[in-house]
């Protein structure tokens, strides 16, 4: 795969970049899951993490993928 095929990739998630959590919330994040003593699967980083796995909670996994896909044209 090109670079260029990464960088037209990345433009689909321009707008949803525009709600997210900022580099400090995320790095709290990971710094808290990787010294923890009881590690879990998943670290949610912010609201928006919040938000998408609520919404990710009410649909199939292929509506989910749908919906992600849309939002990222």
């Amino acid at each position: 795969m090109l670079v260029m095929d990464y960088v037209v990739g990345a433009k689909g998630f321009e707008h949803i970049l525009e709600g997210a959590s900022s580099v400090d919330v995320v790095a709290k994040v990971v710094l808290n899951a990787v010294t923890t003593e009881n590690p879990s699967l998943r670290h949610l980083a912010g609201k928006d993490a919040e938000t998408w796995m609520k919404e990710k909670s009410s649909l199939s996994d292929a509506e989910f993928y749908k919906m992600m896909k849309d939002l990222m044209k």
